[in-house]
């Protein structure tokens, strides 16, 4: 009986032990800032909803680079580096359609006609 309650005993320390440790790497992972850019209702090939697009993932890109810039002063981070990550971010995660929808906008210039 003495040689299991001493076995149980060391589980248990080692238990304790770890779990400060668990909780410090869960606590760098949520200090990471997020964004979430919704698709819903855009049609990428057509070029003002592309530019809508593009104006989301402007304003996401500030959202979460102000905050890194918050947390981590002092540091070799760039706003511009920081938004440029978050652009390839944001077109990494488009479907191949979307992808060439885009594409397709980008390329497509307005015309303005004037009649008379």
């Amino acid at each position: 009986m003495r040689k299991f309650m001493t076995r149980l005993t060391a589980a248990a320390t080692v238990a304790l032990a770890a779990v400060p440790a668990l909780g410090l790497l869960q606590n760098a992972h949520a200090a990471e800032p997020t964004a979430t850019i919704s698709l819903v209702g855009l049609n990428l090939s057509n070029p003002a909803q592309a530019a809508e697009f593009a104006a989301r993932v402007e304003a996401a890109g500030e959202q979460v680079c102000s905050a890194k810039a918050r947390t981590n002063p002092g540091t070799d981070f760039t706003m511009a580096g920081c938004k440029v990550a978050v652009r390839e971010q944001a077109a990494r995660q488009l479907s191949k359609s979307q992808r060439q929808g885009l594409r397709v906008a980008i390329r497509s210039t307005p015309l303005a006609i004037a009649t008379r």
